[in-house]
């Protein structure tokens, strides 16, 4: 609350750096999502939580408590951050994202979209929280 008033008070800018989505939630009114070190999604708090376009802020909402009332343990995102040392040559997130496709592999995402609302990702997620721009065609092409 004092660090809200004060920057109320003061005119001033407020940079939060945080793990806690409770905070960013009661606090800020933009969030930068960031992934080993690197912005994966911004916007208005209220977009980023109701419908977030990256998987890693989608697997950060589900793993919030209140997202697991019903389960004995919070929901996890498998596998490990990458290393300064170990780093994917394309997306970051590729190696424990649930919709990672060849090209999530091979190219870097760029950070795109409005300047209100920037995500990278190759196959962004609309607002039922299901990948698009062609990722259905990519997955059909996978040999089950």
């Amino acid at each position: 609350e004092l660090l809200v008033r004060l920057q109320r008070e003061r005119g001033m800018a407020l940079l939060l750096i945080t793990h806690d989505l409770a905070v960013v939630a009661e606090t800020v009114q933009r969030v930068i999502v960031m992934y080993a070190g690197q912005a994966v999604e911004t916007g208005p708090v209220p977009e980023i939580f109701e419908a977030p376009k990256h998987p890693y802020t989608q697997a950060l909402l589900a793993a919030l408590p209140e997202h697991n009332a019903d389960r004995a343990r919070l929901k996890a995102i498998p596998g490990v951050v990458p290393g300064q040392h170990d780093r994917p040559k394309a997306c970051l997130l590729s190696p424990r994202c649930d919709y990672a496709m060849e090209r999530c592999r091979r190219e870097a995402p760029a950070f795109a979209g409005p300047m209100e609302r920037k995500v990278r990702c190759h196959f962004p997620l609309d607002a039922a929280g299901r990948p698009t721009n062609g990722w259905q065609r990519e997955a059909q092409k996978i040999p089950a």
